[in-house]
C-alpha cells in the first residue's frame, strides 16, 4: 500500500498583513490621541500658568489673629477677632495631632509631590460612574485652595464649584500646589495647614482648637483628645463636640483607627485610646468679660485710631491700666447694691417668664447657666415646680429644692401662691452648697434702676474700673461716660479747689448751721440742707470734704464768690454754660470761715 503525502498548511500571510495593519493603525491613533492629550494639557497649563498668585506671597504670611486687651498685671480680660486664632510653630504641634491630622487629611503628605495621582484618578473615576464626588485634595492643596484661589477665583462673588469654572478652579489649584511643594518644605506647608483650618465656633488653627476644646496649648494634647481635633476638620460644625458629642465620639475613634492603619500608633494604643471618654475643658463661647463697658470703650477708641482691619485681624495686645480684682469687686458692688435699692424701691415684681406658657415641659427645662458650677453667693435661676400658701419649691438643674418662707420675706407676702406659679422662671441667690446641692436660698429678681462706677487712680489719672450699668447685655448705654449728669456733689472738689488756691487750708473751719441766701425778687430764699439733715456745728474743710456736707460747701463758694468757682469749673474740663449771677451774701449772718494765713492768694 502506497503512502499517502500528508497536507501541508497554507501560509496566512493575507491576514498576518491585516492584523499588522490594524495595530500600525491603532498605534499611530493612540500616539495621535496621546500627543492630543499631552497637548491640550500643556495648553491649559500654558494659558493658566501666567494667571497664578504669586507663591512668594507666603514667606509674609500674616493670618488675620486675635487682638487681645491685658489688664495692668498683664491678665487678659477681652479680646477682639474676626477669626480667633494663635499662629504657632510646627515643634508646638504635638506630634500625635501632626500624626492624627495627616492620617486623616492626606496620608501620603510625606511622599507626593503636592498631587496625589491615585486618589486623584480614583475620585475623577467614581464621578463619572457613580456621580458621587469623592475628596481627593491633598494638604498641599487644600493650603493653595485656602490661602490664594478662594479668594482669587470667586467670580460675581460666588466660589466656581462646577462646569468649566470648577474644572478651571481645580487645574489652579493643582499648579499652585506644585509651586507651593517647589519652594517650601513639608514642615512649613503643614505648619501653613494647621494656622489656617477652621475647626468650629470661630476658632482658626489647632492652638485656638486646643485651647477651645480643651483649655491647654496644642503641644499637650494627648492622643485622644488629637484625635477629636484631627476628626473636626472634615466637617467642624456638625462634628464639634459641643454640637453632638455622639457624632464626635464616632468620628475620634475612626481618626484612631486611621492613625493605627499608617501604623503612627500601635493597635494597643488606639483601643485604650478608643475606651476612654469624651473629656471636654473649655466652652463653646468665651466667658462673659469682666469689663465690659471697658472695653467697649477701649474698642471705639482703637477703631478710631487704627481702623477696623487693624483691630480686627492684625493680633494687637492692648495694655490697659484696669485694676482686675478691683473690677470685680466693683462690679459685685454695684449689682448687688442696685438689687438692694430695687427691692426697696418697687418691691417684689412677677416673673416675666413661664416655661408652661413657653410650651416647655418643666422636667426637661435646661438653661445654659445650670450647666457650670454653682458656688455659693451666686445668683441663678431656679424654675418653679410647686406654689402653695405654706411654701414653693424649685429646681436648679436636676435638684429639687424647698424655698423656705424665710427666702422670700422682704416682698412681705406669707403664701408662695401670691407670689409665684408653677412653671414660673425666678432668680434666687444660693447661700451654700453641700454636697453640690445648692442651701441657703433666697430670692432675688433683676433690678429695674440701673447705676454706675468709674474708679481713677488720682496720682496717675488712671482707670482702674469701670461699670456702666447693671448688665452689659441688657444695655450697652455706658452711665459711667455717655450719660449727661449734673455733677452734683462732685463738684464740691472744685469749690474746695479753688478755695485752697485762694489761701483756705484743709484745717480751715466752716459753720454747719441753717442758713439761707435770697434767691431774687419773687423767689423764696434759698435754704441749703445736709443729706442727714442734721448740723454739725464748726467742721474743718477736711471734713467737709469727707462727709460731702451741703452747708459748708454753699458757705465756701460764697466766701471765695461764684465767679472764682466758675473759673475754675472750666479748668477742669466742665464745658456746659455756667451762668454767674452774682454774689447773694448770707441773710443771717454767723461767724466766716477761719482762715489761718492767705499761703497763696487766687491763681
Amino acid at each position: 500500500m502506497s503512502e499517502q503525502p500528508v497536507a501541508q498548511p497554507v501560509p496566512q500571510r493575507p491576514r498576518v498583513r491585516v492584523v499588522l495593519r490594524v495595530a500600525q493603525q491603532a498605534g499611530l491613533i493612540a500616539l495621535f490621541l496621546l500627543v492630543a492629550l499631552v497637548g491640550t494639557i500643556s495648553g491649559v497649563l500654558f494659558a493658566y500658568a501666567g494667571d497664578l498668585p504669586e507663591i512668594s506671597a507666603l514667606d509674609e504670611y500674616r493670618p488675620n489673629t486675635i487682638t487681645r486687651l491685658l489688664a495692668k498685671d498683664g491678665r487678659e480680660i477681652g479680646t477682639f477677632a474676626t477669626e480667633r486664632r494663635v499662629v504657632i510653630g510646627y515643634d508646638n504641634i504635638a506630634p500625635v495631632l501632626r500624626q492624627a491630622i495627616i492620617a486623616t487629611e492626606d496620608a501620603g503628605f510625606e511622599r507626593h509631590f503636592g498631587l496625589s495621582i491615585k486618589d486623584t484618578a480614583r475620585a475623577i473615576a467614581m464621578d463619572l460612574l457613580t456621580g458621587e464626588r469623592k475628596g481627593a485634595s491633598t494638604i498641599t492643596q487644600q493650603v493653595a485652595r485656602d490661602l490664594f484661589l478662594r479668594e482669587y477665583m470667586k467670580q460675581g462673588g460666588v466660589y466656581a464649584r462646577s462646569g468649566l469654572e470648577g474644572l478651571e478652579r481645580k487645574v489652579k489649584e493643582w499648579l499652585v500646589s506644585l509651586k507651593i511643594e517647589r519652594r517650601y518644605t513639608k514642615r512649613e506647608i503643614f505648619t501653613l495647614y494647621a494656622n489656617q483650618i477652621y475647626l468650629g465656633h470661630g476658632a482658626y488653627g489647632v492652638e485656638a482648637a486646643a485651647h477651645l476644646y480643651f483649655d491647654k496649648p496644642a503641644k499637650d494634647l494627648s492622643l485622644e483628645e488629637a484625635a477629636v481635633i484631627a476628626g473636626i476638620i472634615q466637617s467642624p460644625e456638625r462634628l464639634s463636640p459641643f454640637a453632638d458629642p455622639t457624632r464626635c465620639l464616632a468620628r475620634r475613634n475612626q481618626v484612631l483607627r486611621r492613625m493605627e492603619e499608617e501604623q503612627f500608633i500601635t493597635p494597643q494604643e488606639s483601643q485604650d485610646a478608643q475606651a476612654r471618654p469624651l473629656v471636654l475643658q473649655g466652652q463653646p463661647t468665651p466667658d462673659r468679660s469682666v469689663a465690659p463697658y471697658f472695653i467697649e470703650d477701649i474698642r471705639k477708641g482703637l477703631e478710631q485710631k487704627y481702623g477696623a482691619k487693624a483691630l480686627y485681624e492684625a493680633g494687637l495686645r492692648v495694655q490697659t491700666t484696669l485694676d482686675a480684682d478691683l473690677q470685680e469687686v466693683a462690679n459685685v458692688a454695684i449689682e448687688r447694691g442696685l438689687r438692694r435699692l430695687d427691692k426697696r424701691r418697687s418691691g417684689y415684681r412677677k416673673p416675666t417668664r413661664n416655661v408652661i406658657a413657653e410650651g416647655q415641659p418643666i422636667e426637661r427645662f435646661m438653661t445654659d447657666r445650670w450647666t457650670k458650677p454653682i458656688l455659693a453667693g451666686d445668683i441663678v435661676p431656679a424654675v418653679v415646680t410647686a406654689a402653695t400658701a405654706t411654701g414653693a419649691h424649685i429646681r436648679i438643674g436636676t435638684d429639687e429644692l424647698e424655698l423656705p418662707k424665710t427666702a422670700y420675706a422682704w416682698t412681705r407676702k406669707t403664701s408662695a401662691a401670691d407670689l409665684f406659679k408653677v412653671g414660673d422662671l425666678i432668680e434666687v441667690e444660693v447661700g451654700s452648697v453641700d454636697g453640690g446641692r445648692p442651701g441657703g436660698l433666697k430670692l432675688e429678681q433683676p433690678p429695674q434702676v440701673e447705676g454706675a462706677l468709674l474708679a481713677i487712680d488720682n496720682r496717675t489719672g488712671q482707670i482702674r474700673a469701670m461699670v456702666g450699668g447693671y448688665s452689659f447685655a441688657r444695655s450697652k448705654f455706658n452711665r459711667a461716660t455717655q450719660a449727661r449728669r449734673q455733677v452734683g456733689s462732685l463738684f464740691k472738689p472744685i469749690v474746695y479747689t479753688t478755695a485752697i488756691d485762694r489761701g483756705f487750708t484743709p484745717v480751715s473751719v466752716f459753720i454747719d448751721a441753717p442758713v439761707s441766701f435770697d434767691a431774687g425778687a419773687g423767689q423764696p430764699a434759698y435754704q441749703p440742707q445736709n443729706y442727714d439733715r442734721k448740723f454739725e456745728g464748726p467742721v474743718t474743710l477736711r471734713r467737709a470734704l469727707e462727709q460731702s456736707r451741703n452747708i459748708p460747701a454753699v458757705k465756701a463758694m460764697a466766701e471765695i464768690g461764684p465767679k472764682n468757682v466758675v473759673q475754675y469749673a472750666k479748668r477742669f474740663g466742665l464745658t456746659v454754660d455756667l451762668e454767674f449771677v452774682g454774689h447773694a451774701a448770707p441773710s443771717v449772718t454767723g461767724r466766716r470761715a477761719s482762715r489761718p494765713g492767705r499761703a497763696h492768694p487766687g491763681k
